[in-house]
């Protein structure tokens, strides 16, 4: 019986084991064994595989997190590492490796590609900055997670008439901090794709205080500012109350949303058709709801989805200096 194994890499994201559980049902469907891969690609190098079967992933549709375990893994920038890897690769007989997670896991992919091994790569990353599609596994649970917590905050923020600086995750990208502020109804939003410099920020808060707003909420993406210290000045230099929160993990834990599982469900079957027609080294992805397949090597080069159209739009609502 041929072999596909399959991997969850990088950052978890809630939707990760539901794409897994449709993987390896699909693999027993048409008819392969499939072996899974603890950690990633460090598991790859360290040979830590064991078959998967249906029975396996039974219960695991619902869960947040990855039952085979995902990790970052430093070795594998080691061309030595990567050959060892394809060599414990060919020894199994695997016909083809599924590598669910974001874009680091996908150049991780494309170095296997280049060393002989088959890869069909599937996008699973809270942060949707894999650039070859639309939506990726765990961005909307992380969106309606960061969501729901900021409607909480904003609601005591605005009871005690205090300013609020609140960081999403996002990595380098803004696509979180962006979709959960203007579900939110945030008045502020800071990403990396339209740096705002302090004065910026200043300007924006003395908007809203201009216009009545006792208690803006400010949603900025990660790793652009040390949110606490920017408080800190925030209430000293407007003599307003200021706090600053950090959502961090919370917004990755959970089960999936619906939309997650049912585009998990989507990009798991499609792994599958791909390789039993022999079709290798592509990304799967979503444009206008469909499914499409983008070869790998192009994939790793495809510029930001970030949506310019939305953060104008949010820009225009929340500026008083539009209203009239």
């Amino acid at each position: 019986m041929e072999k596909i194994a399959v991997i969850t890499s990088g950052g978890d994201a809630p939707g990760m084991n539901a794409c897994l559980k449709s993987v390896v049902e699909m693999s027993y469907n048409y008819g392969y064994e499939c072996v899974a891969f603890r950690r990633a690609y460090k598991g790859i190098i360290d040979n830590d595989y064991f078959t998967i079967t249906k029975d396996d992933v039974k219960n695991i549709f619902n869960l947040g997190g990855s039952m085979i375990y995902s990790a970052r893994c430093e070795q594998f920038l080691d061309i030595e590492y990567k050959k060892i890897a394809v060599q414990n690769l060919n020894k199994l007989g695997v016909k083809a490796l599924v590598v669910i997670g974001g874009n680091g896991s996908y150049l991780g992919a494309k170095s296997l590609v280049d060393l002989g091994v088959n890869v069909i790569a599937i996008p699973a990353t809270i942060d949707n900055d894999v650039h070859s599609t639309s939506d990726s596994i765990g961005f909307d649970s992380a969106v309606n997670n960061a969501t729901n917590m900021i409607d909480n905050i904003r609601q005591t923020m605005q009871a005690n008439e205090r300013i609020c600086l609140i960081e999403c995750m996002g990595r380098h990208g803004g696509n979180i901090a962006l979709y959960s502020a203007m579900a939110s109804e945030a008045d502020i939003v800071a990403v990396p794709e339209d740096p705002l410099d302090k004065a910026h920020i200043y300007r924006f808060i003395q908007d809203q205080l201009n216009y009545g707003n006792r208690s803006p909420t400010i949603v900025v993406a990660e790793k652009q500012y040390d949110i606490f210290q920017l408080s800190r000045e925030i209430q000293r230099d407007f003599n307003h109350e200021c706090r600053a929160v950090a959502l961090g993990y919370m917004q990755r834990g959970g089960s999936p949303t619906v939309k997650d599982r049912m585009l998990a469900i989507r990009y798991g079957v499609s792994a599958i058709e791909l390789i039993d027609k022999n079709k290798f080294n592509f990304a799967i992805g979503l444009r206008d709801d469909k499914i499409i397949a983008t070869p790998i090597d192009k994939a790793v080069k495809m510029h930001s989805n970030f949506r310019q159209d939305l953060y104008d739009s949010f820009k225009l609502l929340n500026n008083p200096r539009n209203k009239k």
